[in-house]
């Protein structure tokens, strides 16, 4: 089991097993072992690494710092970790824990995007390796995001929904899963004055930005919060939801309720210790009496 763990998905930490930060003297030896880790076994060349960290350095003296590099990252985690041989440099398998490889499972604590706020002065080549590596496992991060505020939907939990929606519009504020995020988690707690503000901020910059307006379905949750519409009592899961008694059929590609019809899908009450489902009582569809 590795006994450190590199946060990528956000500001990047390396962090031991007791819970310690790792600290470095500089910006530069923290991006060599994030070079190194997120791709852990691979041998990468040590022109290359020079290049990438020392451009503007005379070979000899670019070479030197890259040795020292490597013996301040051996001195963090251990010699046996860190395998320097004369066709490159490579990072054992096992000596870190890394974010960014526990995005498939959604295992992961996303503060942000890779390496947000981390910038590597007289290191272009770096700099532009971040943005290529941001890209490439954004659209991972914005599946992982949405599938931790689905999940906190399931329990009523929305300050986990508004948590992980702010991080993703934060990255994304065109995203409309963002938006939907959190104005359900602000409309749950009855702030519909900000909810409408989140609403309407949105629509200005899709139609700034895109030209574009936002769906049928967001629109729809901004009318009802206009028009100070309550929610009905909260469904049992597995009560009907859709028209005349029936299921209902709107579901997100990986087969969890979407947030239309209904706008917050999922609270505990409270003393009932129960999953249930809330929805906004939408013309059309049977609304049952209490």
């Amino acid at each position: 089991m590795p006994s450190f763990e590199l946060r990528c998905l956000g500001t990047p930490l390396l962090v031991a097993a007791s819970g310690e930060q790792v600290r470095f003297r500089t910006r530069k030896h923290l991006a060599l072992l994030i070079r190194l880790a997120v791709e852990p076994g691979r041998k990468v060349s040590r022109d290359s690494l020079a290049d990438l960290l020392w451009p503007g350095a005379a070979p000899r003296h670019a070479a030197h710092s890259l040795s020292q590099a490597l013996s301040v990252i051996r001195a963090r985690l251990g010699r046996e970790h860190v395998l320097v041989q004369r066709a490159g440099v490579a990072l054992a398998e096992d000596a870190v824990a890394v974010d960014v490889r526990r995005l498939e499972a959604c295992d992961v604590e996303i503060r942000g995007g890779f390496l947000d706020g981390f910038d590597v002065p007289g290191a272009r080549p770096f700099d532009d390796w971040k943005d290529e590596w941001r890209a490439k496992l954004m659209p991972k991060v914005r599946d992982c995001l949405v599938k931790q505020m689905d999940g906190g939907r399931r329990y009523g939990d929305f300050a986990t929904v508004e948590r992980h929606a702010q991080v993703l519009y934060e990255m994304d504020p065109v995203s409309e899963d963002a938006v939907r995020g959190l104005i359900e988690a602000r409309a749950w707690v009855g702030d519909r004055t900000n909810a409408l503000k989140v609403f309407t901020a949105y629509a200005e910059r899709l139609a700034e930005e895109l030209g574009a307006k936002p769906s049928a379905e967001l629109q729809r949750m901004a009318d009802l919060l206009r028009e100070g519409r309550r929610p009905t009592r909260p469904r049992a899961v597995g009560e009907p939801t859709g028209p005349n008694g029936g299921s209902n059929p709107r579901r997100s590609s990986a087969g969890s309720v979407s947030s239309a019809p209904c706008m917050t899908p999922g609270s505990w009450r409270a003393g009932e210790h129960r999953a249930s489902w809330l929805c906004w009582a939408t013309p059309g569809w049977a609304r049952p009496r209490w």
